[in-house]
């Protein structure tokens, strides 16, 4: 998807230009596709970002992160999340905190899903729906000695023999999303450049732990991430969907694109550059600044209904943002 559709909303202090994506893989495809497409203005700005990239590199600065990069290289094609280690010391306080409010999703009467028929094999064979109208066909008279041994061996077997008056017998779910307790998240990416690069790291790690606490108590997440910028009363933003609600979770994807230094501060600035060029914008030499609550506002503005998972920078204020995310879930569970 190198070219999806622009949406415009309006916000406070300007207009939101967005685009969404229904996969990771979009998201890089249309990234790539812009950068050599760049007006320019906009390649000249790409140009020194990659130069001060080189330089930070060079010098070996924290702001990629520890341990330090060592090679443009490692940061150009930088796949993995980097802080993998901090795991073992955020997960015991996150899930401290979490466990508060297990008895209050497990409270809960929770929907069923709901069940859908049709006659065109989409999902899965009904055997019980479909007994219900079974009956026996008598077999034809065959009309030479060959049809008649064939008939004849049909019938010892059993085959071929039986049909049912019910033609929907292939069941699905009806209106997923909603028949299922679900959560639909949106996580805010990266940080303005005062923030160190380790300080990134708790977003992810405190949205994993989310996302498996619900999906372990069986209520379906959808994990979307948010990259946005400001400048001049513009606010360039991409949606990309990381996660829907059937798939499992890669930890590491999520890990990655909400939180990891070394890619927001390389391919995410990319994705900056490149969504303010699709808009027909000349981003600021300094990329623009991430406003405060811009997630939040932003998702109301567009009316998804899902709950957003905004930049916060120590374990603290990460797991504060996780616990505020469980109240307001089970507080819709109790207004259904």
């Amino acid at each position: 998807m190198n070219t999806p559709v622009q949406h415009t909303i309006p916000l406070d202090n300007g207009n939101a230009h967005y685009v969404t994506f229904d996969s990771v893989v979009d998201f890089h495809g249309f990234v790539d596709h812009q950068i050599e497409r760049l007006s320019a203005a906009n390649a000249k700005i790409f140009k020194d970002i990659h130069s001060k990239a080189a330089n930070t590199v060079y010098y070996r600065n924290d702001w990629y992160g520890t341990p330090h990069i060592k090679s443009m290289e490692e940061l150009v094609h930088h796949d993995h999340f980097l802080g993998m280690h901090l795991l073992k010391v955020i997960q015991p306080k996150i899930k401290k905190r979490l466990e508060r409010y297990l008895a209050l999703v497990e409270d809960q009467v929770l929907p069923k899903p709901k069940l859908a028929y049709n006659d065109k094999g989409l999902g899965v064979f009904s055997f019980d729906r479909a007994a219900m109208g079974l009956f026996r066909m008598q077999p034809t008279v065959a009309h030479t000695k060959m049809q008649k041994n064939i008939s004849q061996m049909k019938i010892e077997l059993d085959r071929d023999n039986k049909t049912t008056i019910v033609k929907k017998v292939y069941a699905q779910i009806k209106d997923k999303a909603s028949s299922f307790p679900s959560l639909q998240l949106y996580i805010t990416a990266g940080a303005n450049a005062n923030i160190k690069g380790d300080q990134l790291l708790y977003i992810g790690l405190a949205c994993a732990e989310l996302v498996e606490f619900m999906e372990l108590r069986g209520i379906a997440v959808e994990v979307n991430i948010i990259f946005e910028t400001y400048f001049e009363g513009h606010y360039p933003i991409a949606i990309v969907r990381l996660k829907r609600y059937e798939d499992p979770l890669d930890k590491n994807q999520l890990l990655l694109l909400s939180s990891d230094p070394r890619y927001f501060r390389y391919r995410g600035f990319k994705a900056l550059i490149a969504l303010s060029n699709y808009f027909g914008l000349t981003i600021l030499p300094g990329l623009g600044r991430a406003k405060e609550n811009i997630g939040k506002d932003f998702i109301d503005a567009i009316g998804t209904g899902g709950i957003v998972f905004e930049q916060s920078y120590d374990i603290n204020s990460a797991v504060s943002e996780v616990t505020a995310i469980l109240t307001a879930y089970t507080q819709k569970l109790k207004n259904k």
